[in-house]
């Protein structure tokens, strides 16, 4: 529902968001910017967590190995798109992007060898596939940034999370990952886990500040519909927090990362300063590589198709694996970009008007008068700075937006590998 209040108030959209079936032309690949990021999913995991609803499968030898040829293929398609632009971050993930460690060597060796490559490479890790060969790995492919998820060192909340490792593996890990000095080591951990207490909270925070990382990204568990966790957690019995005590959690969480040296750089990370940041979902611009990645492109927002044979099978035919296409309109670019510098807690006005020649208090007078009167963001000079209340309600709308509309937009796709049209 606040989605939908927002959509219309600040759109002023009654409709439904249209993504229609891709065809060769359709999207303008000149429109793109002359700097990108990218994005590789790797969608193989050893194992299926009941709550995770990204695109994933179980890991096949064979497949994977015909996987890397399709995104081998992919890169040479967009190498010629893309020719002009230079490639600012990639980030990989999945899934658990690591067991294909070996593959992704030559994945990253074509892209610095394709384009104009200047940035961060991010990698996510599993805890149960830290060892020493693939920290050692990652290093000499120019990983830079690292994010381990962790979740929780309850074994219990580890156990019933399907996770498969122990909190005592998780903390080795996080400890072997540290003696590589990356650039940036990033610890996530959930939130309002089923069973959780406060100081469970607390204790999970505190270890992760024991080890002297770079970034801690804190997130809810979010109950998708698509995924099995609803049913899970009304099965066990275990109680979870209303909103009202997640404010709680958020507000402890703030004050644990203040005493440790941390400062608030997002919604829902915490940083040292100055330092690199681990931050995958907050680039202006980029195109993503794999079954089911998205990219966010020149006005466009698209997605491949989730089937790992369809994906495969379309790049061997020498096609773009894109199966969803939204051509966003130059308002709806700037309510998304808006969005994602809600989550970053900081919206600069400057920016906005260099990315749309446009000012940010005459496009949008309402919004930004109601984020003052409501106390949700503070002036400072053409910068918008979300306060604690700002934040919270973004806390809010995040998961609603993952809610009302990711879930649906990412079941479709994984039930159907070709949409003609699809209304959001």
């Amino acid at each position: 529902m606040i989605t939908d209040i927002m959509r219309r108030t600040i759109l002023g959209k009654k409709e439904k968001f249209l993504f229609e079936g891709y065809r060769e032309g359709m999207i303008d690949f000149e429109s793109i910017g002359n700097e990108i990021g990218l994005y590789i999913h790797i969608p193989f995991c050893k194992d299926i967590c009941p709550y995770c609803p990204y695109n994933k499968t179980v890991y096949n030898r064979d497949m994977a190995g015909r996987y890397k040829k399709a995104i081998i293929n992919e890169i040479n398609l967009y190498s010629n798109i893309l020719k002009d632009k230079t490639i600012t971050s990639v980030y990989i993930g999945g899934g658990t992007p690591t067991l294909m460690v070996d593959e992704l060597k030559e994945v990253l060796g074509l892209i610095k060898k394709l384009f104009c490559f200047s940035g961060d490479i991010g990698i996510e890790v599993h805890p149960a596939e830290a060892n020493a060969r693939l920290f050692d790995m990652l290093k000499d492919m120019g990983v830079n940034l690292v994010s381990l998820g962790a979740q929780t060192f309850n074994d219990s909340v580890l156990d019933f999370l399907g996770r498969g490792y122990s909190s005592e593996e998780a903390e080795k890990a996080l400890a072997l990952v540290k003696g590589y000095h990356f650039e940036c080591v990033d610890v996530d951990i959930m939130t309002n886990l089923p069973g959780q207490t406060m100081e469970d909270i607390r204790h999970d925070v505190l270890r992760a500040y024991s080890h002297d990382i770079d970034q801690l990204s804190v997130y809810p568990l979010i109950v998708f519909p698509m995924t099995n966790m609803g049913e899970a957690i009304k099965k066990s019995g275990l109680k979870r927090y209303s909103n009202r005590d997640e404010r709680r959690i958020l507000a402890a969480i703030d004050e644990i990362s203040a005493k440790s040296g941390y400062k608030r750089s997002s919604v829902w990370t915490y940083g040292k300063e100055p330092g690199s940041r681990y931050t995958s979902v907050t680039r202006e611009s980029f195109v993503g590589l794999g079954a089911g990645a998205s990219s966010l492109a020149g006005g466009y927002f698209y997605l491949n198709t989730f089937s790992v044979e369809e994906y495969i099978k379309a790049l061997a035919q020498g096609k773009l694996p894109i199966n969803l296409v939204n051509r966003m309109s130059q308002k709806e670019r700037m309510i998304f970009w808006i969005f994602w510098r809600c989550y970053d807690g900081v919206i600069d006005g400057s920016r906005f008007t260099r990315l749309y020649n446009a000012y940010l208090k005459k496009e949008f007078p309402l919004l930004f008068t109601l984020l003052k009167v409501l106390g949700m963001a503070k002036e400072e000079g053409q910068r918008f700075v979300l306060t604690e209340r700002g934040r919270y309600a973004y806390h809010l709308v995040e998961k609603q937006y993952s809610v009302r509309y990711l879930n649906d937009l990412w079941q479709a796709s994984m039930n159907r590998p070709w949409i003609e049209e699809y209304r959001l």
